[in-house]
């Protein structure tokens, strides 16, 4: 019982079936994936099945840890990274929680953030301060890039971490993890990366990212529900990591009377208790179906999409914040008003068009389903407000 008919092509996806898989834009021009995903009628038939296996069979299948283990594996695929180093966890939160609690300090280390971060790689690190741990927030450049030069300056002997967002929830910059990494392995650092706004849009793999650390939820490009992510892990973080919560499956045995309590050595030690069975069966479906168009075609398709959208901009004298050259965005484009963003986001909505609000400038992003219709009518429907 599954949901996952192929309805693409592999090497050049048919985009426009694609977008046919997504009822609401048959409603909407929904540039908003930044905040949370529409999703493909196929996950509403895989949730379908779910309860339809608990109805016939007694969730045999909708609750089975088999059927955990192997979203867990597709998911690993899809994003490439050791099924073993990744972790189904709730979301973005609970991954930068699990680090910030479970990661080894002493008193007098210091993080390093940045100030374009969003809360939920914020407030963590704040917490710390009941343990001696100092947080640094570094300012972004004049440019709204937070690169290596602008971490630079706040780090010394005593930092362990930069916790750092891959693509920027504001104005979309997307972070050089490859120079971060070999400035952090340099010094004992450990990179700690956000990745909500960039898994399930960006195609390189996890493990060759060069990070310890990386977590996102899925509801957002992963095209999954809130509450079923994951966090990757390198195996030594997974060994350095003493998780704050624990429960039989974050140990190497469930015997609850083993004389010894030892912590599993892959990345189920950052789990605990039921899983989210429902959010697994559908992230696993979600998984599969990126993976069936190719991470590949997904960047090649939101490459186009928002350089169309910042090039057509431009030309309305629209003053875009997000970087031009593609390896410094990704889904994200950010547009300055001149004035707060917040009405017009409202009268955009008026006239179908869905966008966001951040940081008082409007905010659009895009995915497979989007075109250059979308685009079309977003800058025109902008002109009316």
């Amino acid at each position: 019982m599954d949901a996952d008919n192929d309805t693409t092509t592999p090497g050049q996806p048919d985009w426009n079936r694609v977008r046919q898989e997504f009822p609401t834009t048959s409603r909407w021009v929904y540039m908003d994936i930044a905040r949370k995903a529409i999703l493909p009628k196929r996950i509403e038939v895989g949730a379908r099945d779910w309860f339809q296996n608990i109805y016939e069979s007694a969730g045999d299948e909708a609750f089975s840890m088999e059927a955990v283990e192997d979203t867990r594996r597709v998911v690993a695929e899809t994003f490439g990274a050791p099924s073993e180093q990744i972790a189904l966890i709730k979301n973005t939160s609970e991954g930068v929680n699990v680090v910030a609690r479970g990661f080894p300090w002493r008193p007098g280390d210091n993080v390093v953030i940045s100030d374009a971060e969003h809360e939920n790689n914020t407030f963590p690190w704040r917490r710390l301060g009941d343990r001696g741990v100092e947080v640094r927030c570094v300012r972004p450049d004049r440019q709204g890039r937070t690169t290596v030069d602008c971490y630079a300056p706040a780090v010394d002997a005593r930092t362990r971490v930069i916790s750092v967002a891959w693509v920027t929830y504001g104005n979309g910059y997307r972070a050089d993890l490859s120079t971060l990494s070999d400035f952090c392995r340099d010094r004992g650092i450990r990179l700690v990366v956000d990745g909500i706004q960039a898994v399930g849009v960006i195609a390189s793999p996890l493990e060759q990212l060069g990070v310890d650390v990386l977590v996102a939820g899925g509801h957002k490009a992963q095209f999954s529900l809130a509450g079923a992510g994951f966090m990757y892990a390198t195996r030594e973080m997974i060994e350095l990591l003493d998780p704050p919560y624990a429960a039989k499956f974050s140990f190497a045995s469930n015997d609850r009377r083993q004389p010894t309590l030892e912590l599993a050595h892959d990345a189920h030690r950052f789990e605990y208790g039921n899983p989210n069975f429902l959010g697994c069966w559908v992230q696993k479906r979600s998984a599969r179906f990126i993976g069936q168009i190719g991470l590949d075609n997904v960047e090649a398709r939101v490459r186009a999409l928002t350089t169309r959208l910042i090039e057509e901009a431009g030309r309305r004298q629209l003053r875009i914040r997000t970087p031009a050259r593609w390896e410094e965005r990704a889904g994200i484009v950010s547009i300055d008003l001149d004035r707060h963003a917040g009405e017009v986001v409202a009268k955009l909505k008026d006239q179908g068009v869905i966008v966001s609000e951040k940081d008082g400038h409007l905010r659009a992003s895009v995915h497979i389903y989007n075109n250059e219709e979308d685009i079309e009518q977003l800058l025109v429907s902008l002109q009316r407000c």
